[in-house]
């Protein structure tokens, strides 16, 4: 796994290869992006932490904003680049509405937006465990004793 940003400090190193550093979004995005276009297979785990601890926990509104902006157009190049047998898999660990009073996480609910081949855009509500476990299935095409429930069917074997 390429970890991005402080994924690899959150898994205290635990499965992860390569670490890139990604102090802020820009950084993890380009990052990201040279991952996608250098590597043929593997894992791309990036964490964007400015849309959390820059703008979301600091109420700034109008930075919120932008960072999504620019997540949202790094998306449509990351879905550009995409293969058939690639995963795609955009979520958030916690809510952060900049909106809402005091400055601890909020909403119960994060979202979750997965593309692979194949899919219909079908709406699939579950744990974060649920992308642990279609993660695992992607990689291995086989299950696991993890927990959570698969989204998603693994790639056909070429």
């Amino acid at each position: 796994m390429h970890a991005v940003g402080k994924v690899g400090q959150v898994f205290n190193g635990r499965g992860v290869a390569v670490e890139h550093s990604a102090p802020d979004n820009a950084v993890g995005i380009d990052v990201t992006e040279r991952l996608i276009g250098e590597l043929g297979e593997g894992l791309v785990f990036t964490n964007l932490v400015d849309t959390d601890q820059v703008f979301g926990h600091r109420k700034d509104t109008a930075g919120f904003h932008a960072a999504l902006r620019e997540i949202d157009a790094a998306v449509a190049r990351w879905l550009e680049a995409m293969r058939p047998d690639d995963l795609l898999v955009l979520t958030a660990d916690h809510g952060c509405d900049p909106t809402h009073p005091g400055t601890d996480h909020t909403r119960e609910f994060a979202p979750l937006l997965a593309v692979f081949e194949g899919h219909d855009g079908r709406r699939v509500d579950g744990l974060l465990a649920d992308i642990g476990a279609s993660a695992f299935l992607w990689l291995t095409g086989g299950g696991s004793e993890l927990p959570g429930n698969p989204f998603l069917e693994p790639p056909e074997a070429g």
